[in-house]
């Protein structure tokens, strides 16, 4: 799934590169239940769906939900969409497989939600641009006993002139449980 078969408008996107790493870190399999947290795009969601999970994404943003649509259309998945801000919108389910793509400041109270409804031995995994959000999922993990890493990803790409453009570095982290 390459970035430009995805619909984006002006919603953050998990980028290839990342979305590449989060999906293998998340060791995805046909009909395991995925949650998604602040989806975004949807770009990992469909991703998921694509790899025969059940999803289910969560989302606050007016334009994202339109676009988690589209992008489920034009890929050919289903899943289910959520509208609004977690973790007051989760529903009281267990999942596999948690994925946090934003928190709108709910940090530490979606952390809990999603412990709290995941499986024994699920994992939880969280992408974030800032050091502070890293740093609180992995004392969150640390301090639940979670089995833990964090990887730090700073991708470049190529412009039309040869110069090497910088995106975002990305800390992906990953947790499985107990």
């Amino acid at each position: 799934m390459n970035d430009a078969d995805f619909i984006r408008g002006d919603v953050p996107m998990t980028k290839e590169e990342v979305r590449i790493l989060t999906v293998a870190g998340m060791e995805l399999a046909p009909s395991l239940s995925f949650l998604d947290i602040g989806a975004g795009t949807g770009s990992i969601s469909v991703a998921a769906a694509s790899l025969g999970c059940e999803v289910t994404a969560a989302e606050v943003k007016d334009e994202a939900l339109d676009l988690i649509g589209k992008n489920a259309e034009a890929f050919g998945v289903n899943m289910e969409v959520i509208r609004g801000k977690a973790p007051a919108c989760l529903k009281d389910e267990s999942y596999d497989r948690i994925f946090i793509g934003g928190s709108r400041g709910q940090l530490e109270a979606i952390l809990d939600y999603a412990h709290d409804h995941l499986k024994p031995g699920g994992i939880m995994a969280g992408n974030f641009i800032t050091m502070s959000h890293a740093e609180a999922m992995k004392v969150f993990f640390k301090s639940r006993g979670y089995d833990w890493s964090l990887k730090y990803v700073a991708v470049s790409r190529e412009d039309r002139l040869g110069l090497l453009r910088a995106e975002n570095g990305v800390f992906i982290l990953k947790g499985r449980r107990g």
